[in-house]
């Protein structure tokens, strides 16, 4: 009886490094939206000066990083969810090993490409990018009326 405790127990501890890697992770990608909120409301900021030299591409570079920089940690947390399911189904049997190397992330990580066009990355980062553009042109516009 023994024994099986022991397996319980350590799945328990495995499955709880892998619920903090998860929440790590996840807050993250959040942190990367607040960034990315903060950085380009400040580019806009920038952009209204009166002597200041300004392009409207200026906000696509942080807009884009943001953007991967977000994908990524959702790709990530979503690995880690693969390996956390993969553990959580395995028979009670099955010793687990605590080591996370590169090839088992590989294995569950899908490509980039494919998480950038989530609807979480989607829906906020092009709308943002957008929205400030907007307001940076209707800006220049007042400007050049004024």
């Amino acid at each position: 009886m023994g024994n099986v405790s022991n397996q319980i127990a350590l799945r328990l501890g495995y499955l709880t490094i892998l619920q903090g890697i998860i929440a790590r992770l996840a807050n993250s990608a959040s942190a990367m939206k607040g960034g990315s909120v903060a950085v380009m409301t400040a580019l806009l900021a920038c952009s209204v000066g009166e002597q200041t030299p300004f392009h409207w591409a200026l906000f696509v570079l942080p807009g884009g990083l943001f953007m991967g920089f977000h994908a990524f940690f959702l790709q990530q947390e979503r690995a880690f969810v693969q390996l956390y399911n993969a553990a959580s189904d395995a028979p009670l049997a099955q010793v687990l090993a605590f080591r996370i190397d590169a090839t088992r992330l590989a294995s569950v990580r899908e490509p980039l490409w494919k998480v950038l066009c989530r609807p979480t990355v989607l829906a906020f980062h092009p709308p943002l990018l957008a929205t400030v553009l907007l307001v940076y042109g209707v800006v220049q516009e007042a400007r050049r009326c004024c």
